[in-house]
């Protein structure tokens, strides 16, 4: 008997057609087609934009400082380090002002893009709030940050804020505590008070068991005191000087750490007390 053998078909829609033979790999191929033509359309645009970057057109050709005293604004540009051909729409401002923060004067700072061609930039400085004596004399500010070192022949009109131990610090540290803290404040307190005869703190140190020595200057007595209370502590101080009728600089120091009295160590010329 013969037998006819004949290859596999499959009717669809009526219609007779073989079956591929590789269905998976003219897939691939045919998803890597579309991908290479993406990919290609992608590589085009971004050459494109880059060249856009390129154009001397948005070069940055001008650089403005604003809100700066204590730091010279061309000190403030270069901080920025740009290349002479850096173009304004490739610049990140961000990283920028983190720059321009990198000097301790500066505590805020903020870039801003102008286009086609300016930068502006905005900074809040700080300012030096006392001379801070360690290992050395420095600049302190308000927060807390050592903003210079000061030499041997500058003497600044500021209180004088002395460690407990010396130590060594750095420009741009910040060496804030809760002691440097309650100093300063003992300080600002202090100059606002009128309860020793319009006297002017000079220098305060941090003593070791947390209590402040306001030193007045020369031929003035120290004066010990706790950072709380300081009105109360002043305003004991007014009214012991005023019953006993003395001056305050008949005195080598007072001690106004104590909530009933007031202590006085009499000068070495002085024989009485209070």
């Amino acid at each position: 008997m013969i037998r006819d053998y004949h290859t596999p078909r499959w009717r669809v829609g009526g219609s007779v057609r073989r079956r591929e033979r590789f269905p998976r790999l003219t897939r691939l191929v045919k998803v890597l087609g579309v991908l290479l033509v993406l990919g290609g359309t992608g590589v085009g645009l971004w050459e494109g934009y880059r060249a856009v970057l390129r154009l001397s057109y948005f070069r940055v050709v001008e650089i403005q400082v604003e809100g700066n005293l204590q730091v010279a604004a061309q000190e403030i540009i270069n901080s920025l380090g740009l290349a002479p051909e850096t173009s304004i729409l490739e610049v990140d401002l961000k990283a920028l002002a983190r720059r321009v923060l990198e000097n301790p004067w500066i505590k805020e700072a903020s870039v801003r893009r102008w286009l086609p061609l300016s930068l502006t930039i905005q900074v809040v400085e700080r300012m030096a709030e006392a001379v801070f004596i360690a290992d050395r004399r420095y600049l302190l500010s308000a927060d807390g940050v050592i903003l210079a070192e000061l030499g041997e022949d500058e003497l600044p009109t500021l209180p004088t804020l002395r460690a407990a131990t010396p130590r060594h610090v750095a420009v741009g540290e910040r060496i804030l505590t809760s002691e440097m803290v309650q100093g300063l404040a003992v300080w600002r307190q202090f100059q606002l008070a009128n309860a020793i005869q319009g006297e002017r703190a000079h220098e305060i140190a941090i003593a070791g068991d947390g209590s402040y020595v306001v030193n007045l200057g020369q031929q003035m007595p120290a004066i010990r005191l706790h950072a709380q209370d300081l009105e109360g502590q002043l305003r004991r101080l007014g009214a012991a000087l005023a019953a006993s009728h003395q001056r305050l600089d008949r005195f080598a120091d007072v001690d106004l750490r104590f909530r009933d009295r007031v202590v006085f160590r009499p000068a070495a010329a002085t024989t009485g007390r209070p």
